[in-house]
């Protein structure tokens, strides 16, 4: 198994520069972004008199050692334990396709392909990605909520196939979609998926198909990491 891993920073839109230097500072010169949106309710944010907050997903491969190490910087220089500043995780890496593939995506981090470590028995954490029709993931949020969810990102996406004029069982996969990801302890992750398949799934308006992906370390989001039993209450 490679030591590599993907570190995500999900942060609010105007924090991102900030999250980029830190990582520049420590040796990371390739990082990614992905403009993003919060899940909070369209009822909450009426009642609060706010607008629905844009968010930033920043990616980034390096090693677990390094990104342990870029997650603790992360709590005690940018603080993003405190409330509202985000939340990061590091989600495994099965393999990369070639050396000239790794040296783009870890360019100065001196990474050396074929190193190994051993990975965990089992991941405290999951990350849920969700695929839903544009338009319903409010719709995919509430059901999560409801089995325990405390909260999700949205990307806007767009799915694409040649064939079939863009048809898998009859649904379409070439119209605008929303990507919805829900980090979560391990035990709730199979509650919520059914719940959201069993509200918001293939069959309904907004068409979610989901998978999840293991997750190794996380910050910045307690109720989560209390569920997983890494923080005392």
């Amino acid at each position: 198994m490679s030591d590599l891993c993907l570190l995500n920073v999900i942060t609010n839109r105007d924090s991102g520069e900030t999250f980029f230097d830190f990582l520049r500072e420590n040796g990371v010169e390739t990082a990614h972004s992905l403009p993003c949106r919060g899940t909070a309710g369209k009822k909450l944010l009426s009642f609060l008199g706010l607008e629905a907050t844009d968010k930033t997903l920043l990616y980034v491969m390096t090693t677990r050692k390094r990104a342990k190490r870029l997650l603790s910087g992360m709590v005690s220089e940018l603080g993003l334990d405190m409330p509202g500043c985000g939340i990061a995780f590091v989600v495994p890496v099965g393999s990369v396709a070639g050396a000239s593939s790794l040296k783009y995506l870890t360019e100065s981090q001196n990474i050396i392909l074929g190193e190994v470590s051993d990975m965990p028995a089992a991941f405290l954490y999951e990350l849920i990605v969700a695929i839903a029709n544009r338009g319903h993931a409010d719709n995919v949020m509430d059901a999560a909520r409801e089995a325990g969810a405390r909260g999700g990102t949205i990307i806007h996406a767009k799915g694409t196939n040649p064939h079939n004029e863009n048809q898998f069982f009859g649904v379409s996969i070439a119209e605008e979609k929303e990507m919805i990801l829900i980090l979560t302890a391990a035990a709730d992750k199979s509650r919520i998926m059914r719940a959201v398949m069993d509200k918001a799934g293939i069959s309904s308006p907004a068409h979610t198909v989901m998978f999840s992906l293991p997750v190794e370390s996380v910050a910045g989001l307690k109720s989560v990491m209390q569920a997983a039993g890494e923080v005392a209450e």
